[in-house]
């Protein structure tokens, strides 16, 4: 095991530690180290005062840059940042061009100016990331591999991981390799989610595709590119992927079982996409839930009401009940409006100002035009239907209802057509008793 883990060796140990007392002290307690380091320390003091003015222009110039592009915004806003660490390498660039003057050693003025101008580089090089997070990781691993490459301790250091190593079967799989493979996997995954991102805006943008074609094509394709990612990153670390092939597919049998639910709302939604029976910006209505589709998603359909509310609806339950999309072919709806006119008006006055008042409503449709229908004669009034067409369902049913309703009302109204109570008639039979009482208060 010692041949893996060298650190446990004792010697190793102490060969180390007699190298780290020998550098110490022949390359940093001398005079001419200690005079470059303290000029280190007094570039950083005066870095802080002279930055800030340099700050406050940047600030200025970043709040101008609203309308860029968001990339180049995110970079320009991250400037003022820089402004210390641009003012700091100033100074040290100024104290080597001294120190060379005079004849003076600068070794180490040099390397913190290496130092420093990696770290600007990647600084500006990661303020692209629009999550800071990431970017702050990002930075952090770039500049500690740019140290140590500056210092030269890059090399034996990747001596040192690779000879850490546990040997497993045949392969001997070493600390390097494990890291070089995640960082192939995460630079990998960045770029498939960049490129699925500019296959997705070349779809959205095409005029001869479907809206369920083009999800379902951008799902496919980041599948395809995240299963290729992983791929080839097993396929680097060595791994044989006919054995794991075999393991995952026993595995997935088991798993099988367990997610019945998950794996039938997955293939749902593939049916959705391939049969384009539903797709983004369609009107449906399922179990008395009536809304517009944003968005459709590998497990659910995320379903919008009118009263804002956000319904995320299974895939299975699209497929097995009974849904009606009101926009599947085309948006053009015809909702009917009944309504009643009593017995002493004018039937086909009533049906002339019941077509006017749709006709007035901005959403009702001139073609096909408004029509009115003598349905039948009822207890009370003589039944009407008027029947309109929209093609936004999108926008509400019910709202477009309420504004023909009040048109008819208006119009009735203006010329004396009666919306009648309910009557009954009733007979008295001859030779039939009828008494009459008269209700009073006790005080009558």
């Amino acid at each position: 095991m010692e041949q893996f883990l060298p650190w446990l060796d004792p010697i190793w140990v102490e060969n180390l530690q007699v190298r780290l007392e020998h550098w110490f002290l022949v390359e940093v307690l001398t005079w001419t180290s200690l005079a470059q380091l303290g000029a280190v320390v007094v570039a950083a003091i005066l870095s802080w005062p002279l930055s800030r003015p340099v700050n406050r222009l940047l600030g200025r110039l970043a709040g101008k840059t609203v309308g860029w592009e968001r990339r180049l915004h995110l970079a320009v806003t991250y400037l003022p940042a820089l402004a210390f660490p641009a003012t700091y390498w100033l100074l040290v660039q100024l104290c080597i061009a001294i120190a060379a003057s005079t004849g003076f050693p600068h070794h180490i003025l040099t390397i913190v100016l290496s130092l420093l101008s990696a770290w600007l580089v990647i600084r500006l090089a990661t303020s692209v990331i629009a999550n800071r997070e990431v970017a702050r990781v990002v930075s952090i691993l770039a500049w500690g591999v740019a140290t140590l490459n500056i210092l030269g301790l890059l090399g034996p250091l990747e001596t040192f991981l690779d000879g850490v190593a546990i040997p497993l079967g045949s392969r001997r799989i070493t600390v390097m390799s494990v890291i070089e493979a995640m960082v192939l996997f995460v630079v990998l995954l960045w770029l498939a989610g960049a490129a699925g991102r500019f296959v997705a805006l070349g779809l959205n943008r095409s005029q001869t595709l479907t809206p369920s074609i083009k999800v379902l094509a951008e799902k496919a394709i980041k599948v395809a590119l995240i299963a290729a990612v992983f791929l080839l990153t097993l396929n680097y670390m060595g791994v044989d992927l006919t054995a794991f092939a075999v393991f995952t597919g026993a595995i997935g049998v088991g798993v099988g079982f367990g997610l019945q639910k998950v794996i039938s709302n997955l293939i749902s939604g593939f049916i959705l996409l391939m049969d384009r029976s539903i797709k983004p910006g369609d009107v449906i209505e399922i179990s008395d839930t009536f809304g517009w589709v944003d968005k459709l998603s590998a497990r659910y359909v995320a379903l919008t009401t009118r009263d804002g509310r956000e319904l995320l609806i299974p895939n299975e339950d699209l497929i097995t009940h009974q849904v009606i999309n009101w926009s599947y072919s085309n948006k053009l709806l015809r909702l009917p409006i009944k309504f009643g006119i009593s017995y002493d008006s004018d039937p086909r006055k009533a049906m002339e100002l019941a077509i006017d008042a749709a006709l007035s409503v901005d959403r009702v449709h001139k073609d096909p035009k408004p029509v009115c229908r003598l349905m039948g004669f009822g207890d009370s009034s003589v039944d009407f239907e008027l029947r309109i067409w929209i093609s936004d369902p999108e926008a509400g049913v019910v709202n477009v209802k309420s504004d023909v309703f009040l048109a008819l009302w208006d119009r009735f109204h203006e010329h004396g057509i009666n919306i009648p109570f309910p009557q009954r008639e009733v007979t008295i039979k001859k030779g039939s008793n009828v008494s009459v009482a008269r209700e009073t208060d006790a005080e009558d």
